[in-house]
């Protein structure tokens, strides 16, 4: 006999020379219990009167009992061998010798047969804990169209691993217990059955978040058997593991059965489901993290769509021109599709409209790069797209803008986009070219803050031109102290191009090594346009058969083509009398150079030599008003002129129009800002208009940008000359 816990088991009991079958009985009513008690032999000749069920429980009548204790190596009793007889038991000691000397060789059989049973059971417990490791790892490798499809996987496999007929996984949301899905022998319960938790099974395991199990409902002490899952479906075992996401319980994993015995619910079988229920959370915490991205990218592209709806407008070009051609090529870095149209984003920004200044048409043009990727880099080229349109507006419907000089109009429009972009406190920035073409003309002005250099075309040869004046993006302080303009002289035929640094920086990969590099040579654009013969597509094309573009592309091609051939200017008509004219100057015969001059400008009006000396002929001699009349026929010629521009503003000056020689005076110094000569010049004027904050403004710059002796004393006397008036002034002012 072999005891387990309270329970008895025969593991050999014959009856009258025959092997009857096994019996299980409760220990408490048979003699066992007494060899048990007292670790030794017992022996009776009453039996029936002390265990009067035990013959039934046997089968087997008899009153005369000696039973021996087997025992492990350890000493643990683990089983009774016995003997029961109708009879007294003869030689009653030499039998207990016989059953001690038995019992060591039954118990150690006994042993090995636990041992034997337990190493096989545990060999099985492997193969199927091998075989379960297996299925898991061909549930997390598969492809699941749907969470429902990936359910029914995991039920299907659990189904078959643990042989229960009911598999079942649930969302638990506060009291409510929902099944979402069911597999097996389901009877009446049904997919999306709610329930309240204490009427499921599950209410301890989502206190505990632990795994439980019960092999007999019937015996269970957690009242099981008041829930519906027992009344009303008649499961009697289960085994079920909490779903936890985020250290919350978000549903369950179970498999159930409406009948006891069948495969034991063991150890491994736990681990397996707790790997099914983390598997589960992994791939719903995935799928939720997957459709929150779709979520959050379909709002994203819904942003970049609308973002590209706004800057779209703002971009282009809007010229009305037969001399000035423009073309703009723009490819952004980031792509993206929304509702099934396909679009593109990013910081680059091309834009040309025509203006009015002083009566001439003016071209007008920005290739800008903002800062930032995609949506950061959108929202700095919308804000100066919208910035730069409404002082494209404003100057084309307020006379007051219209009347301003090309230099002056450049500064203003710098200066308001560069104070727009830094209320934004260095979250913003901008580079680009700002640029003014006169369509009459070709003179170009432009401001480069901190963007590629300009490009020139001409007769087949592409080169850079020089850019003096340069400043730091828009959003940035200006890096020098005073403001100052680019000036190129465009010639018919010339083509301009521009870009963002996306034309250079190029992923290039070494013919040679294999390796990628990025870009450093900025001449390597200059082949680019060489090789092509200055087609922007082809330029373009070129770029991207040298690497991978690696960010915003945007170019520009301007073209100066005036239908007219080129005026000769300098020379034929009028050349004669300019060489006659020098040689009576040298002669000192001013009235014959005066007459030579005259004549001279009567064949040609367009002689820029012969208009020069007619205006510096007129300021010797103090003939101001022709002066001014010859200077502004120059520069309608040839605006580029800076010589012009301060004999212009000496002789209004001699005139008594300070503001007018004001004007021309800025004009120069918003070109040259390191001319002494005109900014003593300007410091006089506004000495001369009473503003003599702004003459000392003048005057400061002026000292400190000279190391002339002669020059600082003369500077200093008349500082304080200026201190003077002006502390008088003052008096006068508050005396009255």
């Amino acid at each position: 006999m072999e005891k387990k816990s309270s329970q008895f088991q025969t593991l050999s009991l014959v009856h009258l020379g025959e092997l009857s079958a096994t019996k299980t009985y409760n220990g408490n009513i048979a003699p066992c219990s007494e060899v048990i008690e007292t670790k030794s032999y017992y022996h009776t000749l009453d039996l029936e009167d002390r265990y009067p069920g035990f013959e039934s429980v046997l089968s087997i009548k008899g009153s005369h009992y000696l039973g021996y204790p087997l025992k492990s190596r350890s000493g643990e009793i683990i089983g009774v061998i016995a003997v029961l007889n109708r009879k007294h038991i003869p030689q009653l000691n030499r039998l207990i010798r016989i059953l001690e000397l038995l019992s060591v060789r039954t118990a150690q059989e006994l042993e090995r047969r636990k041992s034997d049973t337990y190493i096989s059971h545990a060999i099985e417990s492997v193969y199927a804990l091998s075989h379960s490791l297996k299925e898991i790892h061909r549930l997390t490798t598969s492809h699941f169209e749907s969470i429902e499809d990936l359910f029914s996987g995991y039920l299907k496999t659990g189904l078959q691993l643990f042989h229960f007929p009911v598999g079942i996984i649930s969302k638990v949301s506060q009291d409510r217990y929902k099944i979402l899905q069911i597999e097996g022998e389901s009877g009446d319960l049904k997919q999306g059955e709610t329930f309240r938790i204490v009427d499921s099974f599950f209410a301890k395991a989502n206190e505990s978040k632990k795994t439980i199990f019960s092999e007999d409902i019937l015996s269970s002490e957690d009242n099981l058997q008041k829930t519906s899952f027992f009344k009303e479906f008649g499961f009697l075992k289960y085994i079920e593991s909490p779903i936890v996401i985020d250290g919350k319980i978000d549903g369950s994993i179970g498999f159930f059965s409406t009948e006891i015995g069948g495969t034991p619910i063991e150890n491994h079988f736990i681990e397996v489901i707790e790997m099914m229920s983390r598997s589960i959370a992994y791939e719903i915490e995935k799928r939720k993290a997957a459709e929150e991205i779709k979520k959050i990218k379909l709002h994203q592209d819904g942003d970049y769509y609308l973002t590209s709806l706004l800057v779209k407008p703002l971009g282009g070009t809007e010229i009305e021109s037969s001399n000035v051609k423009i073309e703009f090529l723009t490819k952004q870095k980031k792509e993206f599709s929304f509702q099934g149209k396909r679009g593109e984003i990013g910081g680059d920004l091309s834009v040309a409209h025509t203006v009015y200044l002083r009566g001439k048409k003016h071209i007008v043009f920005i290739n800008a790069d903002a800062m930032g990727k995609s949506l950061q880099g959108a929202a700095g080229a919308l804000v100066l797209g919208a910035v730069f349109r409404s002082i494209i507006e404003r100057t084309k419907n307020r006379e007051e803008y219209q009347n301003r000089y090309p230099e002056q109009w450049l500064r203003e429009v710098f200066d308001e986009l560069n104070k727009t972009f830094e209320s934004f406190d260095y979250t913003m920035l901008v580079s680009l070219i700002l640029g003014l073409v006169e369509d009459e003309s070709g003179l170009l002005y432009f401001v480069n803050a901190e963007h590629p250099h300009l490009i020139l075309y001409r007769d087949g040869v592409p080169s850079f031109i020089k850019t003096k004046y340069s400043y730091l993006k828009i959003g940035a302080t200006l890096p020098q102290d005073r403001f100052a303009i680019n000036i190129f002289q465009l010639q018919i035929g010339d083509v301009l191009f521009g870009g963002s640094d996306g034309k250079d920086d190029i992923l290039v990969h070494g013919a040679c090594s294999g390796e990628h590099f990025l870009n450093t040579d900025e001449k390597l654009f200059l082949e680019h346009v060489r090789r092509r013969e200055g087609d922007l597509s082809g330029i373009v094309r070129s770029i991207q058969q040298t690497g991978e573009l690696t960010d915003d592309l945007s170019l520009f091609r301007l073209e100066f083509s005036p239908d007219r051939q080129e005026e000769t200017i300098l020379i034929k008509d009028g050349f004669e009398q300019v060489s006659r004219f020098k040689q009576e100057i040298r002669k000192g015969n001013f009235v014959a150079a005066r007459t030579l001059l005259e004549n001279a400008y009567e064949l040609n009006q367009h002689n820029l030599e012969v208009l020069q000396n007619l205006m510096k002929f007129r300021i010797a001699n103090n003939e101001y008003e022709q002066a001014i009349k010859y200077g502004e026929e120059y520069l309608s010629l040839k605006a580029d002129s800076n010589h012009i521009l301060l004999s212009l503003s000496f002789a209004y000056q001699k005139l008594g129009k300070i503001n007018k020689a004001i004007e021309y005076s800025e004009r120069l110094i918003l070109r040259e800002p390191q001319h002494l000569k005109n900014t003593t010049h300007l410091a006089v004027l506004y000495g001369k208009k009473g503003d003599f904050e702004k003459a000392k403004e003048f005057l400061q710059f002026a000292i400190e940008s000279t190391n002339d002796k002669d020059q600082l004393e003369k500077l200093e006397k008349y500082w304080t000359r200026i201190e003077h008036v002006h502390a008088k002034q003052k008096r006068k002012v508050f005396q009255e």
